[in-house]
């Protein structure tokens, strides 16, 4: 069994649906049992709820809601525009009491498009590893932070160094031994950090990555579109890769050939509704 965990805020009726065409594209390219694993506040509609079922279902994988308690005021408020508190979600994943026997979960934004099975995230970690039992984090360096290594300097971080948020492995036992609490080691390290912070939850966990044993894998474990104009990228080119849609979102307008992948899912997650009698 493979613990999969996204996390996001739905406070207008849209998230749901875009987790749900990321959990679609892992689904299809991966025949291992996976647990899937919501993480979600009280704005989670019945709706979105109900699609994401549909698709765990369909897909024969197990998912499991967890609704969340409030974040520290400082995560919550004065986010950036393009944030919201959603953002920190993930970090409450070691603290949640249901996941106290899973040892290893892989986290996944809501702008992933899996063209690759998710399970080689687990055995690229072994190897990164190379038998070192400290390991508590797995992620990819984040692409951005070499077109902007001012920026990074002034948080106090290496450029070179900076691990993308949007996909993490996480060995949870590890991260409970080394912080009590993961989401109060957040609150401190942005409070730390120069303001204002523009990517708030990533400048923090690289800030706790000075003292957190980890490894990088290589990039097409977290493939930013964003970089180098990838999104005009024909698909077919694409594959054997976790496509990050950071900045340029597959949803919005106007529409480009990268997103292909990731926007065939609503056809498919809207046929399955009317299926169900759910309606698109």
């Amino acid at each position: 069994m493979y613990h999969l965990a996204l996390a996001f805020r739905d406070e207008n009726r849209s998230y749901s649906l875009h987790a749900a065409a990321t959990l679609l594209t892992v689904c299809a390219h991966t025949s291992a049992a996976l647990c899937v694993h919501i993480l979600h506040d009280e704005d989670l509609p019945p709706q979105g709820r109900k699609v994401l079922q549909v698709v765990a279902r369909r897909s024969g994988q197990e998912i499991l809601f967890h609704p969340l308690p409030p974040l520290p005021p400082e995560l919550r408020e004065n986010m950036p525009p393009a944030f919201g508190p959603g953002a920190f979600y993930r970090y409450w994943l070691p603290e949640l009491p249901e996941l106290a026997d899973v040892e290893r979960l892989l986290y996944l934004d809501c702008d992933i498009c899996a063209l690759m099975d998710v399970t080689d995230f687990w055995r690229a970690a072994d190897e990164a590893a190379a038998g070192n039992q400290d390991i508590a984090l797995w992620g990819v360096r984040d692409a951005a932070m070499s077109l902007h290594p001012d920026y990074a300097r002034r948080m106090g971080l290496r450029p070179s160094a900076c691990l993308n948020s949007g996909v993490l492995l996480l060995h949870l036992p590890r991260l409970r031994r080394l912080l009590p609490s993961w989401m109060q080691a957040m609150r401190q390290a942005l409070l730390s950090l120069p303001a204002p912070s523009l990517y708030p939850d990533q400048d923090a966990l690289n800030v706790l990555c000075r003292r957190l044993p980890h490894a990088l894998l290589p990039e097409r474990f977290n493939y930013q579109m964003h970089v180098a104009a990838r999104w005009e990228r024909e698909p077919g080119a694409l594959a054997g890769r976790l496509l990050h849609y950071c900045g340029r979102k597959p949803w919005c307008e106007p529409p480009y050939r990268a997103a292909q992948p990731f926007l065939a899912q609503y056809a498919r997650l809207g046929a399955w509704l009317l299926e169900e009698g759910e309606g698109r």
